[in-house]
């Protein structure tokens, strides 16, 4: 029986794919792309009942075949589910293997305990962990007529596949699979700001719907206890004071069909700062995929604060139900203050922040340097700096209180290096 109906009668979800790349191989080590979707790669092309193709195997067009496959290494990426697992040591597992005619299903465990099963995830420099079969004899017979590699995680649903590597007799790399799905982010010209401070954060935050539109919360006032440090990911929100602007990194994955997302802000001063809509003060930026995305909120003068009431989110136009986990996941993962000058405050005598001005602060922020760059599109609409409604997402403004809270976010994936 083929991996694809077997797969149907199993628990096992199936799992997003995102583009990244293997460390660098020798020259000659073919790389090739397909759908890495559900973590089953076809080597040879399948054919349904009626001799039409169904998939195209990766080997097509290649001088590998089929005896010339001895071994397997899977990459991939965890996200925030089973990141936490494998740090308190809970169990995850899993299988990989292949399926022919020749082999039938030939599977082998995994889990993040060494010498617990045949297979252990061994963790990359990048983050990413790697699971290997190896071996010196042939795995297929160059006469079957369907053959797969696969690996399935039984435990949780928030693995992003990277790449199939097929590896020879003396465990060197064959063939390359990566992805086929395009990998998205931008770049921020950051060089104007010559002081720039990274903000410490307490995690990653909460993707949710609000209104019917999908967003992140970094700073939510009004929210009920049980949600406060989910939404509010700065323990001293103080920092802020002063800034010219804050430069907020986020991982967005499961993207299925492009958006628009841009930062919302209000500074908690009655008739002060409150951007509710994209403008040239907090443009607006496309995600049209998996990738990591970079946005800014720029101030007309040094921002003064009211910390308690302070709101600050990423917004976006993606349809969202409320009171549900959305589909597409987001995670903060980098808040920094940027200033002009690199003078620390004549009124702050506490601030600890480097001041020097080095060529690090004075650079380029770039999140996804070898992806495709999205430029930010900016909103021809002005800022309501005297609003205290969010009338296009339906967030709750100073003297508002009750938002649908709901979401988990994941990591998603950064390019391997």
């Amino acid at each position: 029986m083929k991996i694809s109906k077997i797969l149907a009668g199993m628990s096992a979800a199936a799992l997003a794919a995102s583009m990244m790349s293997l460390a660098a191989f020798a020259d000659e080590t073919a790389t090739v792309k397909a759908d890495l979707t559900g973590g089953t790669v076809s080597l040879i092309d399948e054919k349904d009942d009626d001799g039409v193709v169904t998939k195209t195997g990766v080997l097509t067009g290649t001088n590998v075949k089929l005896s010339d496959v001895c071994g397997i290494d899977v990459n991939v990426t965890v996200g925030a589910d089973s990141a936490a697992k494998i740090e308190a040591g809970d169990w995850i597992s899993g299988g990989l293997g292949y399926n022919s005619e020749s082999t039938g299903w030939a599977s082998k465990e995994w889990s993040f305990q060494e010498g617990a099963k045949d297979v252990t995830g061994v963790k990359a420099a990048d983050g990413s962990y790697d699971f290997v079969l190896k071996g010196t004899d042939p795995v297929f017979a160059d006469t079957d007529t369907y053959a797969q590699v696969w690996l399935q995680n039984w435990s949780t649903n928030d693995f992003t596949f990277n790449a199939f590597t097929l590896l020879d007799k003396d465990g060197n790399p064959i063939l390359v699979v990566e992805s086929d799905k395009a990998q998205g982010g931008n770049t921020v010209d950051l060089s104007e700001y010559k002081k720039q401070t990274e903000v410490t954060l307490n995690g990653e935050g909460q993707s949710t719907s609000d209104g019917g539109k999908v967003r992140i919360n970094i700073k939510h006032p009004w929210c009920d206890d049980a949600h406060k440090a989910a939404f509010n990911l700065v323990d001293d929100w103080s920092v802020f004071a002063g800034a010219d602007a804050i430069a907020v990194t986020v991982d967005i994955s499961n993207v299925t069909d492009a958006f628009t997302a841009y930062p919302c802000f209000t500074n908690g001063i009655e008739n002060g700062i409150g951007y509710w809509e994209a403008s040239d003060n907090n443009p607006a930026v496309t995600v049209n995929a998996d990738g990591t995305y970079t946005f800014i909120v720029k101030f007309p003068s040094a921002l003064e604060m009211d910390a308690n009431n302070m709101f600050f989110d990423i917004a976006t136009d993606l349809a969202g139900t409320d009171g549900e986990d959305p589909a597409v996941k987001m995670a903060v993962k980098k808040v920094v203050v940027l200033n002009k000058s690199d003078a620390e405050p004549a009124d702050s005598s506490e601030s600890t922040a480097d001041s020097t001005d080095s060529d690090e602060s004075k650079g380029v922020l770039v999140d996804s340097s070898d992806s495709k760059t999205n430029s930010a599109a900016t909103s021809s609409k002005a800022a309501n700096n005297a609003s205290n409604t969010n009338p296009s997402t339906g967030a709750a403004a100073l003297a508002a209180v009750g938002v649908a809270l709901a979401g988990a976010a994941v990591v998603a994936t950064k390019k391997r290096k």
